[in-house]
């Protein structure tokens, strides 16, 4: 059997690193993980068989540096994590079509939209599903009642969140913005007790889709329990056969009056990630297999669970030396 020299971006990261966790429990295949992260003191470091400090995406030596990294070690799968390096391999596919290699991100209709939160509202709302009222900053003319959202229109700024009570607090804000057009107001609806995390994936042969009603600490899941919802399923479908998916992408709703509102849509892999597998729901081995000709790793004989608990736990790691590995 071949071996499989798969690359993680973004290590340092809870998604990064539960991507490690998922692909170690691999036993039977032989696999060479690289890894890599801006930062170079992160949890995962010592998981991986290679790991790389880059640069962040926007300095003119990352193409050179990842070109690189790639080369070196014969990589045969990319998964790009971060949003960042999403926008950045989509853009860049064409450094890497002299290499057999897959990259596994969605196609740039998924990318481009769902990473900009106006235009996944309008295109949502065109398919007939609910979705906040949704305005730019720049063309805002108190549309909606208090209190409501302010946000980045872009999900890699998505730490840019206002819960916004009142006009006052609201025209401090605009004066604190320099681009107005870089910003939307948004709908608040439901409460953060209702919250919902959907995963859809699908290729030519598998649509799967699981929900969990979760609840979030420091903006991640803390807390998540299984739900059967078909309204949700149904929204799945639409956005499928709308978007053409092939691959895994991450739903955010509430839940209203016994209705969903999808306030976000990422085009990636999300935190929920190693708590899926766990059930059954196997999206990163699966789109591995997808790409790979030789379905290389071995997948559970299982069905998606419908029902389950998870709760995040925290753990420190330690060295005993003052720097780690230096092979990495």
């Amino acid at each position: 059997m071949k071996k499989l020299n798969i690359l993680i971006t973004a290590l340092g990261g809870d998604i990064g690193g539960n991507i490690v966790n998922i692909l170690l429990e691999q036993n039977d295949v032989e696999l060479c993980i690289i890894g890599t992260d801006i930062r170079e003191n992160i949890f995962s470091v010592d998981k991986v068989d290679r790991f790389y400090k880059v640069l962040r995406t926007d300095s003119p030596e990352f193409e050179k540096q990842i070109v690189k990294i790639v080369e070196d070690n014969n990589i045969d799968i990319i998964i790009p994590v971060s949003e960042n390096e999403i926008i950045w391999f989509n853009e860049n596919l064409e450094l890497f079509k002299h290499l057999e290699l897959e990259i596994l991100i969605n196609n740039s209709k998924i990318i481009n939209t769902f990473l900009n939160k106006l235009k996944t509202s309008r295109e949502l709302t065109n398919i007939d599903i609910l979705t906040p009222k949704t305005f730019l900053l720049s063309e805002y003319t108190s549309q909606l009642d208090f209190p409501l959202i302010l946000k980045s229109n872009y999900s890699i700024k998505s730490k840019d969140i206002y819960v916004v009570k009142n006009q006052i607090q609201l025209d401090y804000l605009k004066m604190s913005i320099k681009n107005h057009s870089d910003y939307i107001i948004q709908q608040y609806v439901g409460s953060i007790d209702e919250e919902y995390t959907t995963t859809v994936y699908k290729d030519e042969k598998r649509f799967e889709v699981i929900t969990f009603k979760r609840k979030l600490t420091g903006g991640m899941t803390s807390f998540a329990t299984i739900c059967n919802e078909e309204i949700l399923v149904k929204y799945a479908k639409k956005i499928v056969e709308s978007f053409d998916l092939n691959g895994s992408i991450n739903i955010q709703s509430r839940k209203v009056d016994n209705q969903f509102y999808i306030f976000e849509i990422n085009p990636r892999f999300s935190s929920t990630v190693f708590i899926r597998n766990h059930f059954g729901f196997q999206d990163v081995l699966w789109w591995i297999n997808n790409k790979d000709k030789n379905r290389t790793l071995e997948l559970q004989n299982i069905k998606v669970k419908t029902f389950g608990n998870a709760v995040l736990g925290y753990q420190y790691k330690f060295f005993n030396s003052e720097k780690s590995d230096e092979n990495r």
